[in-house]
Parts: C-alpha cells; structure tokens; sequence
C-alpha cells in the first residue's frame, strides 16, 4: 500500500504557500528535441497552463531559445548548459523561474557574435518598456563564453520586472553587463519592489549591476571581485544610472555589499558605487548607500590603485541621497566624489589612503544644501594620498563638522 501511494505521487511536488498546491514535474530529458533547449520547450507545453516544474540534468547544448511559461519552474540540476543561440537563450514569462542546484548548475554565454544575454524577462525581450512582474532566478552560475565585448546587453535582463528577485547566482566573467534592472520609461512601466542579493559577481567585463529605471529596488548581500578583463568596455562594480528624463531612481537601497577589486587583471578600472543622473529625471530619491565595503586596491607591497572614485555621485538632478557608515580604502581617485548634487547626507565613512597624485580624498563639487559630518580619514603609510576635502564651483549651505583627519579647502560658504 505504502509503494502504491508512493508511486501515485510520483511526478507531483508541493508548492510553496498556504494552499499547498499540488504541481507536476516533468523530466525534460526524456521529451523530444534536437538539443537540450527543444526537450525544455516540450516539456514545457506538455504542463500547459497549470502550475509545473520543468526539470533538466546532466548539461548540454541549447540552440533552441527557450520559453519558460507563466507559473513554470526551469529547475537545472548540476551540469553546464552550453548556449549557442544567436538571440537570448532564456526567455521568462511573468510568475516563471530558473532555479539551480548550485554554482554547480551552470550556464554559459552564447558564442554567438553580438550575443550576451543569457536570461530576459519576455516582455522586455519583444519591446523594451513592456512590464513584467515576478521572475524568480537563484542558485546557478552564468559563466563567460563570448569572444567579444559589449557594454549594453545584460547577462540577465529583468527589464521593468515588478516583485522580481535575483539570488545567489555567480556572475562569472561575462563579457557585458552582468544583472540590470529597468527598461525604457516612455510606457510608464518601471522595476519596482525588486531585488538582488546574496549573489557573487567576478571578472565582469562592464558594469556589474545595474539599474536604470526603478522604484524600491534592494540591492544587498553581493560580492564584487576583480572587476574588469583586459580589452574590456570598463567596469563600474554598482550602477545606478537613469538614461531618459522620465526614468525613476527612487526607494533604492545598496547595502552590506562587498566591492574588492585587488586581483583585477586591468590596471585600471572603474568605480565601486556611482549614483547618477545624467538624463536630467526628476524622479530621483531617496537613496541609501549604506554599510559596504569597498577595496580600491593594494596598501603592503607593491601598492596599487585599481579602481577610481569609491563612491560617485553626480547630476544637477540627483539629490535625497544619505551615504554612511561605509568602509573604503586605496582608492586612485576620490574617496567619495559629489559633483552637482543637492540635499545629500554623507556621514560617518571610514576612508583610507584615498586620493593622491593631486586628486583630493574627498570632493565637493557644485553641491548645495547637504550634511558632511564624521567621516574620517587615516593613512596605512604606504603610497599617495590626499587628506583633503576640496570644495569648489558654486557649492553653497553645505554643513562640514567633525571630520576627522581631513583637512577642510576651498569655497565653504
């Protein structure tokens, strides 16, 4: 009786919730196909519209785009899952997701030429500007493949995905943009009430993680590492980067990240944490950037300076801003660089060997209306530096106070 039950439930898996819902499961190994991405696609249309789990084992080669359905799960047991596409791989419909088992679950890059993207909200993929709305995306690894560079498609491209989440999945030397948020603003969809965390990024070739149009957007608990590949488009590690005047940068949280780009194979790389508004939006704030780590470069032996400005904020539009209570050191440029912004709040920012060369630790910049307090500054000893706080343009009703270790220069009116 025990094995007949047994066998009566073989296929089925419960869902998640308070309903405890029954779903199929169909092994996606044992459907037609040419390739692994034609035997995802059957079994995806064998669970119809009901909810179901797709599962898929063992690797192989996807030369078929994929299309996970709404309230479908793409379950990848361990393998690598070599994409040759020459469009995105993996399309997601809204309420759909691709779960791993692992970092051991890997997918890669197509080698297709032009061709980085690896996972795309659906509607995103057929107009830029669509909304979607409640991906799910953890535990794999997206692993570099193409021999090109690019510095505008995206390893996974959530476009204006509402209630979408992105965790524990490595970033592995991808040759584009790793994870972005956010699409065309003109429809008036935006990402909203989504998040990235726990995820691991490495050797990323241009910006890391990004968003460009949203609202209560969490970023946290990620890992940034030797950013950047030799021939690469450059690489800011964190991206908060409107790019039309409607976009929305609003309810953003980067908090207890880790950026270290020590083992960086380029010289010179790009920022830890830029907040920008160059498009002019007015849709911007409030943002916190709070208790991360950032790690410019080397301070014992031979000492370098990797990455640029620790954290970067710009634009005559960017305001509502509070920066603290985060770690940077060995930084080739600024500490913290403000350059046009208003009614920003940076305070209590442990900064070491930052600036140097000329290049002031700490850069204010046509600010107006905001709160320095309690930052400080130290020296290892080892390389150049700039103690100062360089005040300049038409900075104006700024509070400066307590300091410590900084020295104070400039227009403080």
């Amino acid at each position: 009786m025990l094995l007949a039950l047994a066998l009566a439930f073989e296929g089925f898996v419960f869902a998640q919730g308070t309903s405890r819902q029954r779903v199929r499961v169909v092994n996606a190994n044992q459907y037609p196909g040419a390739d692994i991405g034609a035997k995802i696609n059957a079994a995806d249309r064998a669970l119809g519209s009901a909810p179901g789990e797709i599962t898929v084992s063992g690797g192989g080669t996807i030369s078929t785009q994929v299309i996970i359905s709404s309230d479908h799960t793409l379950r990848l047991l361990p393998g690598t899952y070599v994409t040759r596409t020459t469009a995105p791989p993996i399309l997601l419909k809204p309420r759909s997701s691709v779960i791993g088992s692992g970092w051991n679950s890997i997918i890669t890059e197509s080698t297709a030429p032009r061709q980085f993207t690896v996972i795309i909200a659906f509607n995103h993929s057929v107009r830029n500007g669509d909304a979607d709305s409640g991906l799910l995306i953890r535990d794999l690894q997206i692993r570099g493949a193409n021999s090109g560079f690019d510095s505008a498609q995206q390893a996974i491209s959530l476009g204006n995905c509402s209630g979408c989440t992105v965790e524990r999945v490595w970033i592995n030397g991808t040759r584009s943009i790793g994870i972005a948020l956010g699409g065309s603003s003109y429809l008036g969809n935006l990402a909203e009430n989504s998040k990235v965390i726990n995820c691991l990024f490495t050797r990323v070739a241009s910006q890391n993680l990004a968003v460009v149009n949203g609202r209560n957007i969490l970023f946290e608990g990620n890992k940034f590492l030797a950013s950047g590949q030799r021939g690469g488009p450059g690489s800011t590690n964190i991206d908060l980067e409107p790019n039309e005047s409607t976009d929305h940068i609003e309810n953003v949280t980067v908090r207890n990240n880790l950026i270290d780009v020590r083992e960086s194979e380029v010289p010179t790389t790009g920022n830890g944490i830029v907040v920008q508004s160059g498009s002019g939006t007015h849709f911007v704030g409030p943002i916190l950037v709070e208790n991360n780590t950032i790690i410019g470069g080397t301070n014992q032996g031979t000492v370098t300076t990797i990455l640029s400005n620790g954290v970067y904020l710009i634009g005559v539009t960017m305001r509502d801003v509070t920066v603290r209570n985060n770690v940077i050191r060995r930084t080739g440029q600024a500490g913290v660089n403000l350059d046009g912004c208003s009614h920003v709040t940076i305070v209590d920012n442990q900064m070491t060997d930052v600036g140097g060369g000329g290049i002031p630790g700490f850069i204010v910049n046509n600010v107006s209306d905001s709160r320095i307090e309690g930052n400080t500054f130290t020296y290892s000893g080892s390389g150049s530096v700039d103690a100062r706080i360089v005040v300049s343009g038409a900075s104006r009703r700024n509070i400066y106070r307590n300091n410590r270790g900084f020295t104070l220069a400039g227009n403080t009116q």
